[in-house]
C-alpha cells in the first residue's frame, strides 16, 4: 500500500439520496429517524477513519521492520505460481471475512498482498477484482456474514438465523463458482477496465 488517497465526497452518494427520496415518497421520513440514521452513519465513518492511519501504520512498521521483504523472500522460494498465490490469498480474505468487516480486512491485509501480486507479476486489477468478489463473499459467510443479520433483521420474527444461513448458501456457491472461473480466466476480470485506458 504506497500511497492512499482519502477523499471526502462532493456529493452525497446516489444511493444515499435515493434511499431518502424513497422514504420522503412513503411518508416514513422523521426528525428522529433522519437524526438516528446520521448518528450511525458518522459513528460508522470516525471507526474507518481510525482504522485507516493504523493501517498506514501497521504498512510502514511492516516495511522498517523488514517483514515485507522477508515475506516477499519467503514467497520467491516456495516458487508460487500467480494462479497458486491467488488461491492462498482468497483463501486468507474467505476465513477473515467470517469474523471481520471489510474495511479492516483489506487494510489489513493489503500491505502483504499487494508486494506478494507485484512480485510475481499480477496485473493488479485482476488482483482488485478478486479481492472484491471474496469480500463481497465474506459478507454473507457465516457465522458473521453483515448481510446474514440484516436479513434477520428485517424478516419474520418465526425465521431463524440458522434458516438464513441455509437460504445464503446457494448464493455463496454462485460467488465461489464466479471467483474460481476469474481466478482461471483472469483475462475476464481485467478486459473492459482496460478498454477505457
Amino acid at each position: 500500500m504506497r500511497h492512499m488517497i482519502l477523499a471526502l465526497p462532493e456529493m452525497p452518494a446516489p444511493d444515499c439520496v435515493a434511499a431518502l427520496l424513497v422514504c420522503i415518497c412513503y411518508g416514513e421520513l422523521t426528525l428522529g429517524r433522519l437524526k438516528k440514521a446520521l448518528t450511525e452513519t458518522a459513528k460508522i465513518n470516525v471507526m474507518i477513519l481510525f482504522i485507516i492511519p493504523g493501517s498506514l501504520t501497521f504498512s510502514q512498521i511492516l516495511q522498517i521492520s523488514g517483514a515485507t521483504s522477508g515475506l516477499l523472500a519467503l514467497v520467491g522460494t516456495l516458487n508460487l505460481t500467480s494462479i497458486t498465490a491467488m488461491a492462498l490469498m482468497m483463501l486468507i480474505l474467505l476465513f477473515l471475512g467470517a469474523f471481520m468487516d471489510q474495511v479492516s480486512m483489506a487494510l489489513l491485509t493489503l500491505p502483504f498482498f499487494l508486494p506478494i501480486a507485484d512480485n510475481l507479476g499480477m496485473n493488479p486489477i485482476w488482483v482488485m477484482v478478486m479481492m472484491l468478489i471474496a469480500m463481497e463473499i465474506s459478507l454473507m459467510t457465516p457465522p458473521f456474514g453483515l448481510l446474514l443479520y440484516i436479513m434477520k433483521g428485517v424478516a419474520p420474527p418465526e425465521i431463524r438465523l440458522t434458516q438464513i444461513y441455509a437460504a445464503a448458501l446457494p448464493f455463496i456457491g454462485l460467488e465461489m463458482l464466479v471467483l474460481v472461473f476469474l481466478m482461471l480466466f483472469p483475462a475476464i476480470a481485467v478486459w473492459l477496465p482496460q478498454q477505457f485506458r
